[in-house]
């Protein structure tokens, strides 16, 4: 059901801040904001608001069960789930060294492992790049990779290029493309009709794409999922482009699923996904089982936002700004800026949208996640 103003799960204080974050006099000016909460017992309740592009005169109410987006970083949970799915299958050792679940022929040293891509210790860096443009394939991304920077297993740092290695070790271990398995271990178990730049969304839920506006000063910027992109191919590529799948790698092709940031779902969709990693299945228990943590010295934790990780979440508690222990996943790129969250003690289980935000990376060498309108939500989550 839709929520209100009296709805106990979306209470008056989360839906006057979302209106005012979206008021053009405030500050930050998002174009739309959307979230969606969904309590233990498994109702849910849900609230759009704002415009769809900047060229709307006026705000318009917005369909939450319609508007589908680009949910960024939090891509990251849904593929650590699939990993985490595997390795209790036998199919994954998350002890493997890169070297062997790429099996790639090499004496770089040392070598991360796959639960060091899984939790950001790898030792690996985005500099090199973490975009395959085709024809690049994943490994020759590992040509230009920064090895050995720090000890793997040692310090943390929040590295995109470790969720497209991990991609394409899942590739391989299932025989398979990327987006089957996350339509068989994560999608459909959920009810979500999504998938990782839109393969495998149908031209109904394609119609209902929400395009992502990033502000640049006073003005906002289309930087993905625009009415102009080829909806009609298999797969929606940067700029726009449509790209086929018909000679498509496993394992080498992996970046062009984008198993780091190109998962499009809706904001329903997007809590359920935290309802999935908060749930007790075997794989939910994996992910949330912390295996890093902060201790002043050993990585960098973004000014809060990484205080602990398990297999591919975040894990927070005892922050004085956010006072709920949640396990989640946030992401922000190009306008795009949301969380998946769950609150480990109430089980309840949420998802926000914003977009038309500025890049609140630019300038900084670290990940930064948490302005504080969102710090606003996650203090009632």
């Amino acid at each position: 059901m839709t929520g209100d103003a009296s709805a106990s799960l979306i209470p008056g204080d989360l839906l006057r801040h979302l209106r005012a974050i979206i008021n053009p006099d405030h500050p930050t000016r998002y174009l739309n904001a959307a979230l969606c909460r969904i309590g233990p017992d498994g109702q849910a309740e849900q609230i759009a608001m704002g415009r769809r592009t900047p060229d709307e005169a006026t705000a318009r109410t917005m369909d939450p069960d319609r508007m589908r987006v680009r949910v960024a970083s939090i891509t990251k949970a849904a593929t650590a789930y699939i990993a985490c799915a595997l390795a209790l299958q036998g199919g994954l050792d998350l002890d493997a060294s890169l070297a062997e679940a790429l099996d790639l022929r090499t004496d770089r040293a040392p070598m991360p492992n796959v639960r060091h891509l899984l939790n950001h210790t790898s030792g690996l860096r985005d500099t090199g790049g973490y975009i395959a443009e085709p024809p690049l394939t994943v490994l020759d991304l590992l040509e230009s990779a920064r090895f050995g920077v720090t000890e793997p297993g040692a310090y943390f740092e929040y590295c995109n290029l470790n969720y497209v290695l991990l991609g394409a070790i899942i590739e391989r271990v299932a025989g398979d493309r990327f987006d089957r398995g996350m339509k068989r271990i994560v999608l459909d178990p959920i009810g979500a009709r999504g998938g990782p730049n839109w393969v495998g969304v149908n031209a109904t839920d394609r119609a209902d794409h929400l395009p992502l506006y990033q502000r640049h000063g006073t003005e906002w910027v289309l930087e993905a999922d625009g009415d102009g992109a080829a909806w009609e191919a298999t797969l929606i590529w940067r700029g726009g482009r449509g790209l086929s799948l018909a000679d498509y790698r496993p394992g080498l092709d992996t970046g062009l699923m984008s198993p780091h940031a190109g998962l499009r779902l809706t904001v329903g969709e997007a809590a359920r996904l935290a309802r999935l990693i908060g749930s007790d299945t075997p794989a939910a228990q994996l992910l949330r089982r912390e295996t890093w943590r902060f201790d002043g010295s050993n990585g960098s934790w973004c000014d809060g936002l990484f205080p602990a990780y398990g297999h591919g979440i975040t894990l927070i508690q005892g922050d004085d700004r956010i006072p709920g222990r949640l396990a989640g996943h946030a992401g922000h790129a190009l306008g795009f800026s949301g969380g998946i969250w769950v609150n480990r003690d109430t089980g309840v289980a949420s998802a926000y949208v914003l977009t038309g935000s500025s890049d609140l990376t630019d300038g900084s060498d670290q990940e930064a996640f948490f302005p504080p309108e969102e710090v606003a939500l996650l203090r009632q989550f």
